[in-house]
């Protein structure tokens, strides 16, 4: 019985730890609105928007296709996404990612700002000399020193 108790009170508070985290995080998908989050952990804020553009909307002969006003229509196409990390410390960094194309990753510091001086230490006063220490006289009954 004192084995199960053992066991069995480090997984019940493994357990009451764990599950609350797990089922408090989100399954981000995506989405093309504008998402926004904030990690707990440091701070930072996480934006990601859809990159999109206006296209014509053209027939099989390629002409435009018009609308009821005789003005032609388009179509919203997303063609990436941009994600936006704003850290607690001012720093940006951007990353944008095209179909097709190479992400361009851009990093922002912040300007830091000057540290004020630090005060000048006081000058140490100079020590005293140590006296000199008083020559030892030779032992010629220890061998190996001196004699």
């Amino acid at each position: 019985m004192k084995k199960i108790a053992l066991v069995a009170l480090p997984t019940a508070l493994t357990i009451a730890v764990v599950a609350p985290v797990a089922l408090a995080q989100e399954d981000t998908g995506t989405d093309t609105d504008t998402t926004t989050e904030t990690a707990e952990t440091n701070g930072a804020i996480v934006t990601r928007e859809a990159v999109t553009e206006e296209r014509e909307i053209l027939d099989e002969d390629g002409n435009p296709v018009l609308d009821a006003d005789g003005n032609p229509t388009f179509e919203t196409v997303e063609l990436g996404w941009t994600q936006t990390v704003e850290t607690p410390s001012g720093n940006v960094h951007t990353i944008t990612k095209i179909e097709g194309e190479r992400a361009v990753v851009t990093h922002e510091k912040a300007e830091r700002i000057a540290r004020a001086e630090r005060p000048a230490k006081p000058e140490r006063p100079e020590k005293p000399e140590k006296p000199e220490k008083p020559e030892r006289p030779e032992r010629p009954d220890r061998p190996g020193r001196g004699g």
